[in-house]
Parts: structure tokens; C-alpha cells; sequence
């Protein structure tokens, strides 16, 4: 068994690095439509940039590049990134690169900061709900990139007293975590002791520890809050690139609360436009006069379903 990689990402941004396959174990062998066996194996690198799933956010993909002393180049698509009870990173692809094999992993750039501006944006949102409301987060999910759930979601534990996230509120917090953003407050991780940790939080300078034994690693939103995570982050808040609060629901005992960040909120409000401005054409009217005509025809549909239910009672009367 190899032993557990160095995990590159903890200390740096590098989305490209050269490493040494320490193991390798096939996990599956399954036949495709087409009746041919598609094997699946896990790779163990003495190092990698790789990120597992975990923390609720998911995992990094890319390749996985060998080079032969002829010169040959083998490319390896990473598909997926799991970590095991022992700690150990494995990297999941279709063609075997054997132990002792020195590779070059290179992390796909555009997951990797799509990922790492949701998660940063949950870490503002949550302190900045945690700050304005009292409103504390329970659970956290970021939906991967092109998972066709663009959204990412977290789950609040309301202030005692307060039954319901209002308008005004997440109006006013949407507002607070733009000039956040605009600040352009740093990201910085370092690694604490347990010792130091377990103070910070008697101090109330975290909320929460993560049941994990020796060092911890912690990053700080500058002015902000600090947080013991092991996920990706921007380097500074700017790079969040905006934030957009989708939807609200009550989810259990918790209130769920749907948001994007940085090029998701792009798209998400470049469709929006598109849907609004498909029914202002479908109707005949300006984007803004949309709100206007649909209640002005919900009114015309009450009124012509009262005048059917009269014609239809007084032909009931004419024939009896």
C-alpha cells in the first residue's frame, strides 16, 4: 500500500505539477451497450493537485500525462477523485499507469475555479447571513460544473424568534456580500495546532472544528471570519465575481437558501432575460410591462370563467 500523497492544493493555486504513481487497483469492469468490458482503475500519485470529494464540494477532473524515453506521451483523463478511510487520494481513469510511472498531472482550470468561486461565495454568504440575521449554516452542497444542477445550496439554522427569511432580509444580504466581493478581501490559509484551533474556537473566532486529529488547516477572509476548511478557495474575494440568491425554501427544520457565483450568476441571469424576454414577445409588451399584462389577463380569464358559469346556470334554467 502506498503511502498518503502530499496534497498540493492545501498551499497552493498550481494547477499543473509532476508526481510518481506509488499504486495502482482496478475497481470495476463493467461491459458498455456494446458488450466490451470498460475498465476502471484507481491511481495513488506521491503528490497531487488533484481535489477529492468532499467538504460538499465536488471533485477536480483533468488528465494525467506519461511520457516514455522514446519520447511517447500517454494522456489519462482523471474522472473522478475520491480520498479513503486511510486518507489516501486515488484517482479514477480508464487506462492503467503502472507504480513507479512519473506523470504530470494537470487539473482542468475551468472546474477548478467555477468550484473553488461557489465555495468561496459560501463562505461569505454564510458569515455575512451568520452576521446580519444570526442566521447560522447547517450543511453546505456545491453541484458540480455542468451537472445540470447549477445551483449551490446551503441549509440555515434561523435566530431563535425568527420564523422566516423575508424579502427585505435577503435583499439587504445580497447587498452586504456585493460590497464584500468589491472589497476584495484576501484569502489566506495556514495550518494551526490543535491547541491553537481548539482556543480560537473558545475565543469565538471559529464556529465549528472538524473531528480530525493533528494539525489543522485554517483560512481566513481577511476583516471577515476564519474557517477550518480543507477545500479550494479564490485568493481573494473579488475573484468571487458576484453572487445571486436563486430561491428560498423551507427544507425540514432548516431554511434553504439556492445561490451561484462568479460565471454560473452570468448564465443564470442570461437566462433569466431570455425567459423574460420569450414572454414579453409572446405577449406583445416591454420586459418590464410583462408583471402588468399577465395579471391584467388572469383578471380576463376570471372574468370569463364567471360569465361561463352564469350562461352555463341560466341554460340550466331554460331547460328545466
Amino acid at each position: 500500500m502506498s503511502s498518503v500523497s502530499e496534497r498540493l492544493y492545501y498551499d497552493s493555486p498550481a494547477l499543473t505539477f509532476a508526481a510518481e504513481v506509488t499504486d495502482i487497483r482496478l475497481h470495476s469492469a463493467e461491459a458498455d451497450e456494446s458488450g466490451v468490458k470498460r475498465q476502471l482503475w484507481q491511481i495513488a500519485l506521491d503528490r497531487t493537485a488533484f481535489y477529492p470529494e468532499g467538504g460538499g464540494q465536488p471533485w477536480d477532473t483533468g488528465v494525467l500525462v506519461a511520457t516514455a524515453p522514446s519520447g511517447a506521451t500517454l494522456e489519462v483523463a482523471v474522472e473522478r477523485v475520491e480520498e479513503d478511510e486511510a486518507g489516501e487520494v486515488w484517482h479514477f481513469v480508464r487506462k492503467p499507469l503502472m507504480a513507479g510511472t512519473v506523470i504530470e498531472g494537470r487539473v482542468d482550470a475551468a472546474r477548478r475555479m467555477d468550484h473553488a468561486q461557489q465555495h468561496t461565495g459560501q463562505h461569505l454568504l454564510s458569515a455575512v447571513f451568520l452576521r446580519e440575521l444570526g442566521a447560522r449554516t447547517v450543511s453546505f452542497h456545491l453541484s458540480a460544473l455542468k451537472s445540470g444542477a447549477e445551483s449551490s445550496t446551503i441549509d440555515l439554522a434561523l435566530a431563535e424568534g425568527e420564523s422566516a427569511l423575508i424579502a427585505e432580509d435577503l435583499a439587504r444580504v445580497e447587498d452586504v456580500v456585493a460590497r464584500e466581493i468589491y472589497a476584495d478581501r484576501a484569502m489566506t490559509p495556514r495550518w494551526v495546532s490543535p491547541e491553537e484551533a481548539k482556543a480560537m474556537l473558545e475565543r469565538g473566532e471559529l464556529r465549528k472544528l472538524p473531528e480530525r486529529e493533528g494539525p489543522m488547516r485554517i483560512v481566513t477572509m481577511e476583516g471577515i471570519e476564519h474557517n477550518a476548511c480543507g477545500g479550494t478557495h479564490v485568493g481573494a474575494t473579488g475573484a468571487i465575481g458576484g453572487l445571486l440568491i436563486r430561491k428560498v425554501e423551507k427544507n425540514k427544520k432548516a431554511w434553504r437558501v439556492e445561490f451561484v457565483c462568479g460565471l454560473r450568476a452570468v448564465r443564470a441571469a442570461r437566462r433569466d432575460f431570455a425567459l423574460l424576454g420569450g414572454v414579453a414577445r409572446t405577449l406583445s409588451v416591454g420586459a418590464v410591462d410583462v408583471p402588468g399584462r399577465v395579471e391584467k389577463l388572469l383578471e380576463e380569464r376570471k372574468a370569463l370563467a364567471k360569465d361561463v358559469k352564469r350562461l352555463t346556470a341560466g341554460s340550466r334554467t331554460s331547460a328545466g
